[in-house]
């Protein structure tokens, strides 16, 4: 009966819990309350912690292991139940503080602050969701944990406390019971804590395959770098440095005074100081002396060095930081929403959404092409509202400001109320955020599974009409589907704008019936088509 365990068996244990996560994705992914094709619960969780784990410092020493581990969670979190997933290992890792290695009645005091951390992640915590069970988990070790001597058996009774949990969450969650569910981001940590008791009970979890983590970058099929080449722009560096106590005090590690050497070196410096990791990108001529440098700091967990003057495609990093006033950043997903909103006034697109929530260190790579006087971040997606707000929190160099806007329609609003000219910043965001309260975002999907929804009977592959939130009609005419929500919140509200971004599987005769339609059924609106080309959703559209 293994009664302690160091650094090294804890990331096998986490390596476990993650291979049985990821082996479940696709049911966490299912458990969707509502029967559209856009969970991503467990792909936000998978992709979190998997990140982690590629590129933490391995050690014996569980403080250090821990520390590193939280640091790589966290920028690679994505969606909200990533972030929370990272701030609950945050919390685990400062719960075992000082700690080289662990019995099971240490994990009181770290579930305690990993529920500290998961909960303050939460503007407003809902019960019924992954914060119940490790809420109740913490208590229940809190009572109970330094009652058993080996870590078999104590994580077979937090793992029956956690199940037990997990069926509840419908009785909880009203929304869970009437969709038939549990709550996807508790089931993703069941399936976590399952894999890691499975190693103590001598069960192989097989591995799966590597998750494509970082963007591939991709030649586009020539190298425009040679022989006779001129090194026009130098290296793009970037490391994650951990900080050791026998190069330097970290206490009094001074993140200024570092940066006054660096800035002879080279130039579009962004450095993010957490703890005792410091993550730091500069563009230089002399990466080795940079990277000598660092090195009288602390170890290096991971760096990349990149030829900048080697052409790549869509993923080539700018030579020179763009000078701007503001850099306003929206999350957009389909290429012709892309398009359409970098016409508008988008300084930069983070391109992503829906079951493809862009991480932290997404964020930060397009964030720090910029150097800007304010940075304005538009989610345009709930689920991506709290990778911002960590965005936020971790980039010290210039002010990051959230509008919290929800959806592609409310992001477009925001856009189009945008005065980069406003010397103001609160004011500019004022006038962005003033039209979010009268915009109202209708959206068409294909139904995932059989449900009833409210009032609506929904079956597999019928046509969803959802207004905001709300699925409030269904059918097997997608053309009629679409009409009929729009009539039915132009017939509600009083609206006078309506602007539609059509995917990728909408059929060009249907999109002009459709435009026919609305026509001569509003002529007094002001009415547009935009061809986003977007999955998962035919139809977004726009009433204002």
């Amino acid at each position: 009966m293994q009664q302690h365990i160091d650094g090294k068996t804890l990331n096998y244990l986490f390596t476990m819990g993650y291979r049985n996560l990821k082996k479940n994705i696709q049911i966490i992914n299912d458990l969707n309350v509502f029967p559209v094709p856009d969970g991503d619960t467990g792909t936000n969780m998978v992709h979190t912690f998997g990140g982690g784990l590629a590129s933490v410092k391995q050690s014996n020493n569980i403080n250090e292991y821990t520390e590193s581990l939280a640091q790589s969670v966290l920028l690679n979190a994505r969606g909200n139940s990533g972030v929370i997933f990272s701030q609950f290992v945050n919390g685990f890792a400062r719960g075992l503080k000082d700690k080289t290695n662990i019995c099971f009645g240490d994990l009181a005091l770290a579930f305690k602050y990993a529920k500290d951390d998961a909960y303050n992640s939460i503007m407003v915590p809902t019960e019924g969701t992954i914060l119940t069970i490790i809420r109740e988990s913490a208590e229940f070790l809190d009572k109970n944990a330094e009652q058993f001597s080996d870590f078999k058996s104590g994580f077979e009774a937090l793992l029956e406390l956690m199940k037990s949990t997990l069926a509840k969450t419908p009785e909880m969650l009203p929304v869970l019971k009437e969709a038939g569910v549990v709550d996807s981001g508790a089931a993703g940590l069941v399936c976590f804590f399952e894999g890691i008791y499975a190693y103590f009970c001598g069960i192989s979890i097989d591995s799966v395959e590597t998750i494509d983590l970082i963007p591939t970058q991709v030649s586009n099929g020539t190298v425009d770098f040679g022989p006779d080449s001129v090194m026009e722009y130098g290296y793009c560096t970037e490391f994650i440095l951990q900080l050791m106590n026998k190069k330097v005090d970290i206490a009094a590690f001074s993140r200024d005074k570092f940066l006054r050497q660096l800035e002879e070196m080279g130039d579009s410096i962004v450095c993010a100081l957490s703890g005792s990791i410091l993550k730091l990108h500069i563009h230089t001529f002399t990466p080795e002396k940079v990277l000598a440098y660092a090195r009288n700091f602390g170890e290096f967990i991971n760096l990349k060095i990149e030829n900048m003057s080697v052409q790549h495609n869509e993923t080539q990093i700018e030579a020179k930081r763009e000078k701007v006033k503001y850099a306003v950043i929206p999350v957009v997903s389909g290429d012709g929403i892309i398009e359409y909103f970098e016409s508008i006034g988008a300084t930069a697109v983070i391109n992503g959404g829906q079951t493809n929530n862009p991480s932290v260190e997404d964020f930060l790579n397009v964030i720090k092409r910029f150097d800007a006087e304010h940075i304005i971040l538009l989610p345009n997606n709930s689920n991506i509202i709290l990778t911002a707000n960590q965005v936020a929190q971790i980039y010290n160099e210039v002010p990051v400001h959230i509008i919290p806007t929800k959806t592609i329609v409310e992001g477009y609003s925001a856009l189009s109320m945008m005065n980069l000219w406003c010397e103001d910043v609160e004011t500019l965001i004022t006038e962005m955020s003033s039209g979010l309260d009268n915009v109202v975002t209708a959206s068409v999907t294909t139904a995932t599974r059989d449900a009833k929804i409210g009032n609506v009977e929904i079956f597999k592959n019928q046509y969803l009409g959802i207004k905001n939130k709300d699925i409030i009609l269904s059918g097997e005419n997608r053309l009629k589907v679409t009409r009929d929500l729009i009539n039915q919140i132009m017939c509600d509200e009083d609206k006078s704008i309506i602007i539609v971004f059509y995917g990728k599987n909408a059929d060009e005769s249907e999109v002009n019936a459709l435009q026919n339609y609305l026509k001569n059924e509003y002529p007094l609106a002001d009415i547009g088509f935009i061809e986003g080309k977007q999955d998962i959703y035919d139809y977004i559209i726009s009433l204002e």
